[in-house]
C-alpha cells in the first residue's frame, strides 16, 4: 500500500489505493452518511480545507441518534405488492397473502431503500388524484427509518343550474355581459362616466368642460378639437373607445409626452390600447393634415406681410432656421456618430423650419442627426427648389454654404444673413444697425420654434418613436399652425 503523506505532490495510478489515514477515524465507512465514507484527510502540500475530525464525528453520532428514535413511528411499506400502512410499528400487513414482519426482531445484514407513489382516483363527477408517498430506509443496524406524505384533497361538489333565466334589463342580468366585459378592459363605460362625474373625477374627454382646460392638456381649444376630429378615422363598430376619447388620447401624450403606462393610467386603459391608439391616430392625421404644412404663393405672403417687415424686407419669402431637440441614446453605434452634438453635449436630432414673415410654417425638412450642419441639412432638403427669381431669404449665421447653391441654380435670391467679423476686432456703425435690424425681423422664428417644443414629446424622445419622428414634427407644425398669430391684427389709431 502506497501513503502519499510525502511532502511532494502525488499522482494516482490505476494500481494505487488510498491507505486508511485519510479517512476520519483511521478506518473506512460503508455508510454514506458517515464522515468516514470517503477520504477528506491530505497532507498541506495539496491545500485542501482542514477538517475538524472531532466535530464532523459529533456531528455523525447526533444524526445516528436521532435516526434511532424513529423506530417509534409507522413504518412505510412496498405499495407495488400491495401492502398496507398498519399502525403498529413492528408489523407490516401484506395483502397478497405473506405473514406480518417483525422488523424489530429482523436481522437486516445489507442496506435496503424502498420508496413508493399511489394514485387515488376518486368516483365523483369531476376525475381528482390523490397521491400517497412511502419512503422506507433500513440500515444495518436494527432500526428503521420511514417518510410518508400524501396529499388527499376533498372531493369537489358541482353545482349545474338547468334553464337559466335571461333577463331583459342588461343590468341586472346574471353573470357578466360581454359589453361590460369590454367596457373594463378598454376603458370607462357609460356607469363609471356617471359616477366619476358626481365624484368630480377625470373620466377622459367628458371631464373637461372650458378652453383653458383643453389647452392644458391637449393644447388645442375646442374649436381646433372639432377641426382635428373631423380630419380623424371614423372608428367602426368593434371599438368601444369613441372618436373624441381617441383624439384626446393622441393630443394628451403629443403636449404632455407622458409615457403610455401613465396616460393608460388616467383613462382607465391598457399600455397596448393607450400605444395603439396612438400610432393609429397618428397615421391617420399625418396623411389627413398635410395641407396644413404647405408652400404658399408668393402673392399669398405678400398679402399677409407685417408691418415691421416694410420697406427694408418686404420681399421677404421665407425665413429658416434649425431647431434641436434631445433624443434617447441610439442603439446603433453609427446612429451614435451621426446624432452626437458636442455643442450641445448629448444625442440631438435636428430639423429645418421655414416660416413665412407671418409666422406661418410653410416648410420642413426630414429630421437628420445634430451633428450633420444647419447649411448641409438646407441642401438637402431642396429648398432652393421652391425658391423663385426676386425672393429673400433670412437666415441666421449658420448658413454661408448655400449661397453658392443659390448662386448654382441660376437663381436671383438674396440671401441676408448678419455681418461677419471675420478679421475685424469690432463692428462698424453701419453692420451694428444691419445686425440689429436683421435680428429684428428674423426673431420671430424663434418665436415659432418655441411653440414647437411647448409640445412635451419633443423634451426628449424615447428610441422607440424614431421612426415615426417625421410623422411626429409634421403633426406638430401642423398644430401650431391652427394656433393664433404671433402678430396682433389690432390697428393702433393715432390721435
Amino acid at each position: 500500500m502506497d501513503c502519499c503523506c510525502e511532502k511532494k505532490k502525488w499522482s494516482p495510478k490505476t494500481h494505487h489505493v488510498i491507505c486508511n489515514a485519510h479517512f476520519i477515524g483511521k478506518k473506512k465507512s460503508d455508510d454514506p452518511a458517515s464522515p468516514s465514507y470517503a477520504p477528506t484527510l491530505f497532507p498541506p502540500v495539496y491545500h485542501a480545507k482542514q477538517v475538524n475530525e472531532r466535530a464532523v464525528l459529533s456531528r455523525y453520532n447526533r444524526l445516528m441518534n436521532r435516526r434511532k428514535t424513529l423506530h417509534k413511528h409507522n413504518i412505510g411499506v412496498n405499495c407495488d405488492t400491495g401492502n398496507q400502512v398498519n399502525n403498529d410499528p413492528n408489523n407490516v400487513v401484506n395483502n397478497s397473502g405473506c405473514e406480518p414482519m417483525d422488523i424489530s426482531s429482523a436481522e437486516v445484514i445489507l442496506k435496503s431503500d424502498q420508496e413508493c407513489q399511489v394514485d387515488f382516483v376518486s368516483s365523483a363527477g369531476i376525475e381528482q388524484t390523490k397521491a400517497f408517498t412511502c419512503n422506507r430506509y433500513i440500515y444495518m443496524t436494527n432500526y428503521c427509518d420511514a417518510e410518508v406524505q400524501t396529499e388527499i384533497p376533498e372531493i369537489a361538489t358541482l353545482k349545474t343550474i338547468v334553464n337559466r333565466k335571461k333577463m331583459k334589463d342588461e343590468e341586472v342580468q346574471c353573470g357578466t355581459s360581454l359589453t361590460d366585459r369590454v367596457d373594463k378592459s378598454v376603458g370607462f363605460n357609460k356607469a363609471i362616466v356617471e359616477q366619476n362625474r358626481k365624484q368630480r373625477s377625470f373620466c377622459g374627454f367628458p371631464s373637461i368642460k372650458t378652453d383653458e382646460d383643453l389647452l392644458d392638456i391637449a393644447g388645442v381649444n375646442f374649436q381646433n378639437f372639432n377641426f382635428l376630429l373631423s380630419k380623424t378615422e371614423n372608428p367602426s363598430e368593434r371599438y368601444t373607445i369613441t372618436r373624441e376619447q381617441r383624439l384626446l388620447i393622441f393630443l394628451v401624450k403629443i403636449k404632455t409626452g407622458l409615457t403610455f403606462s401613465a396616460i393608460a393610467i388616467f383613462f382607465g386603459l391598457h399600455r397596448s390600447t393607450i400605444s395603439k391608439i396612438f400610432f393609429s391616430t397618428l397615421q391617420y392625421l399625418n396623411s389627413s393634415t398635410a395641407n396644413l404644412v404647405f408652400w404658399p404663393s408668393r402673392a399669398a405672403v405678400q398679402k399677409t406681410m407685417p408691418e415691421c417687415f416694410k420697406p427694408q424686407y418686404s420681399n421677404t419669402r421665407v425665413i429658416i432656421d434649425c431647431t434641436e431637440f434631445k433624443i434617447d441614446v441610439p442603439s446603433s453605434v453609427d446612429d451614435r456618430i451621426y446624432c452626437y452634438f458636442h455643442y450641445k453635449k448629448g444625442f440631438t436630432a435636428k430639423v429645418l423650419i421655414g416660416i413665412t414673415p407671418s409666422g406661418f410654417i410653410c416648410f420642413k425638412s426630414k429630421v437628420a442627426g445634430g451633428r450633420k450642419g444647419d447649411s448641409q441639412l438646407t441642401i438637402e432638403s431642396n429648398l432652393v427648389d421652391s425658391l423663385e427669381d426676386g425672393d429673400v431669404v433670412l437666415a441666421d449665421k449658420g448658413f454661408p454654404e448655400i449661397r453658392s447653391i443659390i448662386d448654382a441654380s441660376g437663381k436671383r435670391v438674396l440671401l441676408i444673413m448678419p455681418p461677419f467679423l471675420e478679421k475685424k476686432s469690432e463692428f462698424s456703425k453701419e453692420e451694428t444697425d444691419l445686425t440689429y435690424n436683421i435680428a429684428r425681423v428674423r426673431i420671430h422664428v424663434e418665436r415659432i420654434t418655441q411653440r414647437l417644443k411647448t409640445y412635451q414629446i419633443l423634451y426628449k424622445i424615447p428610441e422607440h418613436l424614431f421612426f415615426c419622428i417625421d410623422n411626429i414634427i409634421h403633426v406638430i407644425c401642423g398644430l401650431v399652425n391652427l394656433q393664433p398669430p404671433i402678430f396682433s391684427n389690432k390697428t393702433k389709431t393715432i390721435k
